[in-house]
Formats: structure tokens, sequence, C-alpha cells
């Protein structure tokens, strides 16, 4: 806000401003006053650009996003850890202790909640990610590793592992302050619903339709932090968090949205400056920043907005054969969807 302003400019000021005679000269003792005086006043001006973000929270206005949340009783989403039951083999009466760290090929680390005992050789126990986080819910059968190997314990498998959500970033959290402030929830009305919705931990966005199966009925659709469906655990923690919430004699259903795949493909011709990796690097971000914009706000994939967006790459001269869904045309997302990216193949 006052980027224009310079030392000089302030002394120049002062200087200008008084009336007598007195010697105002490069090294002269009132000069070298007013410089002193100009250099703080410059610094206090310089520092009232730290209260526009404080006054006007945005993603880059750091811990004052939370205390601004704290005012109106907004709390930043922590994220959970994700759970996952595995399955123990090996010798009969074995004892596995309860805190053994298993672990996935690349590391991600899961703890025993509690001792069990390999009875006839196998046993099943529910595990706690080491930290919290999405890329915990991994898939079934990558948990197969001990930190410490066992005597005795053979072998290790898991079911998918769920529950685990990242903590709120500051953007999602402004966004959230906003739409509190943009969109008031008063009496259970749909602000209020998607507002207790979005409360929840890996509930990055959700719709709301009242009346949906007749008087008194409502459905939540939620999605999560990347616009992706959830897992039942965050569905299950949503319904939780609104029924504590929600009016007498509101009948609630929150569910998932579905996923719709979205794959491209294309052929291009690139400048030598170029190579063909860093340009689906590119349009794999361009499009996955797309398809989440328009989750729950639009309804069609746009082909000729894909087709600008692979143009406005750099380095892309220009395309044929450019398919989304093995068509040349719009894709019509369902009332219950959200896209969601699925391959992206450029040659």
């Amino acid at each position: 806000m006052y980027e224009n302003l310079t030392v000089e400019n302030v002394k120049s000021e002062i200087i200008g401003r008084m009336t007598s005679d007195i010697d105002t000269r490069e090294g002269s003792v009132v000069n070298d006053m007013i410089s002193a005086t100009a250099y703080e006043i410059w610094k206090s001006y310089q520092a009232l650009d730290a209260i526009i973000p404080i006054a006007y929270v945005d993603e880059t206005s750091g811990e004052y996003i939370d205390k601004r949340c704290a005012e109106y009783g907004i709390v930043r989403k922590a994220g959970k850890k994700a759970a996952v039951i595995l399955t123990l083999g090996g010798t009969a009466g074995t004892v596995i202790p309860k805190a053994k760290i298993f672990l996935t090929a690349d590391g991600l680390a899961f703890i025993t909640n509690e001792q069990v005992v390999l009875k006839e050789g196998i046993t099943t126990v529910i595990a706690t990610a080491e930290e919290i986080g999405e890329k915990y819910n991994v898939e079934a059968g990558t948990i197969t590793k001990q930190f410490v190997n066992l005597s005795g314990l053979a072998s290790v498998t898991n079911e998918a592992a769920s529950g685990g959500t990242d903590a709120e970033t500051d953007e999602a959290l402004v966004a959230r302050l906003y739409e509190y402030l943009q969109r008031p929830a008063t009496s259970g009305n749909a602000h209020h619903y998607k507002q207790w919705a979005l409360e929840v931990d890996g509930v990055g966005n959700a719709k709301v339709t009242p009346l949906w199966d007749g008087p008194g009925t409502i459905r939540v659709l939620i999605v999560g932090n990347n616009y992706e469906p959830v897992d039942s655990v965050i569905v299950n923690n949503c319904t939780d968090h609104i029924e504590e919430n929600r009016p007498i004699g509101a009948t609630v259903t929150v569910v998932s949205a579905k996923g719709l795949e979205i794959n491209v493909k294309a052929n291009i011709t690139i400048e030598s400056k170029v190579t063909m990796e860093a340009v689906q690097k590119a349009f794999k971000e361009a499009l996955e920043s797309y398809l989440s914009s328009i989750a729950f706000e639009a309804y069609t994939v746009v082909y000729n907005r894909v087709a600008y967006m692979l143009l406005d790459i750099d380095g892309v001269v220009d395309y044929t054969l450019l398919t989304i869904n093995g068509g040349a045309s719009n894709v019509v997302i369902g009332e219950e969807q959200v896209p969601i990216l699925g391959t992206v193949v450029i040659a």
C-alpha cells in the first residue's frame, strides 16, 4: 500500500513544511535530525502493510487466519490418522505386542493398538497410522513388512486402510470462513447443513438438497479435500456430527459423491525447447485444477475448454485426435457425481 513511499519522500515533505530560515542543507544538524525522524516514520508506514492481511484475511495471512476464525467459533481441522485391519500369520502361541510397527514398501508405518496372540497361527489386529494424512489410506495388501522382525511372526497383510485425512490448509480454512460469512446459517437451513458438513475432517465440499425425499428430508452429498469421493469412515463421521447439531424432526442422509473418471488422450506437436514428459505433467496439473473447480458447480466437462488448456501449455504448437472418455464432445456429469482425473495420454 505504501510501496512508493521512500525515506527521501518523507524527508522532503517535512522540510517542505518548515517556514523558517533554519539551515536544512545536507550535513546540517536539522537535516540530520529530520533524516532520522523520516526513517522512523517510513518504517511505521511500511509496517502498516502488515495490517491488510490481518484485517482482510486470505491464504497469505498465516496465524491470523486462525485468530479471525476463532472469533466465529471456526477451528482448523487437524486431520485424522487412518486405521487398518492387519492379518498376522505365524507360529501358534506367538505374542504380538501392543505398539508393534508394520510398514508398507514405501515406509508408511502402522502401529498396533493392542497385544494379540496367534492362537491357531493366525489372528487379526487393528493398527493406526503413525501420522495423520490421506496418504495413509493405503490399498489392501500393501502393508507387508515389520519394522523389527519378530520370531514366530511369518506374515502380515492388510485390508484397505481408511479414515486418514490431511490437516486443513490455509486456503481451505479461509474458504470455510468466507462461506460462513457470506452464506448465513440459521435454524437448520441448507447453509447450516453445509457448514456442519465442512466442519468434519476429510470433507472438502458439500452439496445440500432440502426435501430430497419428501417433507423433512435432507440429503448431504460430500467430497474429500481434493474433491474426490470419500470412504465410509468420513461419511459416518459427517453423519454423526450433523446428527449432533441438526434441528429435531429432520431426517438427514449423508452420502459420498460418486466419481466420474475423466480420461484424456491427444496427439500433439511440441517445440524443441520442451519435452513430452514436461508437457504431460503440466497438462495433467491443469486438468486436475479444472476438474476440482467445477465439482458441485458445473455438470459438464467442456471439450473446447480442455482443448484450450492443452494449447495453453508452454511449448505446445498444435494437437490432433483429442478425446475425452473416448469421444470428441462434452462429457456430462451426473447430479451425484464429481469429475476425477483418470488417465492422461499424450504422444
